[in-house]
C-alpha cells in the first residue's frame, strides 16, 4: 500500500495520544481542517474549530462531540486581528485552554500574474500569510503564558518552486514557512514548537472549485509518483505526529505530503 489509501489515524496512533490537549483548528469546518479536527478528537483532544461560516462549523462540532470531545465552534476572519482576538477569547472561555494551534484557513484562485489585481493579491495573501500571522501571534501569547504548546501551519509545495497562476498563494505559503521557522527559533525557550506541513494537490471542495478534472488528471500524469491526488486523510498522520509528544525534538521543520 505504498501509494494506496492512508489508513485511518485510529489504526496508526494510540487512542490517548493527545489526552489533555486542546486544539484550535482554523478552517476547521471543511477539507483538511475538518479531517485534522476529527482526528484530534479521536485521539483524546478537545477541539475548537473556526472559520468565516458557522454553517460549515456546526455539523463538524456535532461530529467532534459524538467522538467524545468537548467542542467549540466560532466564526473568525483571520485577516482581521480583532476578529482573531475575539476567537481566542471565545475558545478560552469555552474550553479553558489552547495547547495546539493549526493554521489551516486558506484562500486561492487561478490567475496569471500579470492579471492579478491588488484586491486579488490581498484577498489571498491576507488570508494565508496575514491570517496565519494573526493567529500565531494571538495564540502565541497564550502559549507563552501557559509554558508551551504546538503550532502547525499548513503550507503548500508551491511555496518552494515556481507556481504558475498561483503567484499570490505561492508567495503567501512561502511566508508561512519562514514565519514558522522564525517563531520556532524565538519561542523554543518557551517550550513552543512550530512546524509547517506542505500538502501537494489535495482533493477538497475548495481545490476542485479552482481546478477541473482534466487539469487534475494532467497534474497526476505530470507530477505525481503516487498516481493520484491526495485526500484530506493523507495530511492527518503528519499533523498528528507533529502535535504529539513523539515530536518533542522537532521544530522549525517543513514536512511535505504530496505524493
Amino acid at each position: 500500500m505504498s501509494f494506496g489509501e492512508t489508513p485511518p489515524s485510529t489504526e496508526l496512533f494510540a487512542p490517548n495520544l493527545l489526552d489533555g490537549e486542546t486544539a484550535l483548528v482554523t478552517g476547521g469546518g471543511t477539507g483538511i481542517g475538518r479531517a485534522i479536527a476529527l482526528a484530534y478528537a479521536d485521539h483524546g483532544a478537545d477541539v475548537a474549530i473556526a472559520s468565516r461560516s458557522m454553517d460549515h462549523l456546526e455539523p463538524v462540532a456535532a461530529e467532534l462531540e459524538a467522538r467524545g470531545a468537548d467542542a467549540c465552534a466560532t466564526t473568525v476572519d483571520v485577516r482581521e486581528p480583532e476578529s482573531v482576538d475575539a476567537m481566542v477569547e471565545t475558545v478560552l472561555a469555552e474550553l479553558g485552554d489552547v495547547s495546539i494551534l493549526v493554521n489551516n484557513a486558506g484562500a486561492n484562485f487561478l490567475c496569471p500574474a500579470e492579471e492579478l489585481t491588488p484586491n486579488g493579491w490581498r484577498s489571498v495573501v491576507g488570508t494565508i500569510l496575514d491570517g496565519t500571522a494573526n493567529c500565531t501571534f494571538a495564540v502565541g501569547e497564550h502559549l507563552i503564558d501557559r509554558g508551551g504548546g504546538v503550532i502547525v501551519s499548513m503550507g503548500a509545495t508551491n511555496s518552494v518552486r515556481g507556481a504558475p497562476y498561483h503567484a499570490h498563494s505561492g508567495a503567501g505559503k512561502a511566508g508561512v514557512h519562514n514565519l514558522m521557522q522564525s517563531v520556532a527559533a524565538e519561542w523554543a525557550g518557551h517550550g513552543i514548537r512550530a512546524n509547517t506541513v506542505a500538502p501537494g494537490v489535495i482533493r477538497t471542495g475548495g481545490i476542485m472549485e479552482v481546478i477541473d478534472e482534466d487539469y487534475a488528471a494532467r497534474i497526476v500524469e505530470r507530477d505525481l509518483a503516487a498516481d493520484r491526488l491526495g485526500v484530506p486523510a493523507d495530511c492527518v498522520p503528519m499533523t498528528l505526529f507533529l502535535s504529539s509528544p513523539a515530536a518533542t525534538y522537532v521544530t522549525g521543520g517543513y514536512f511535505v505530503v504530496d505524493g
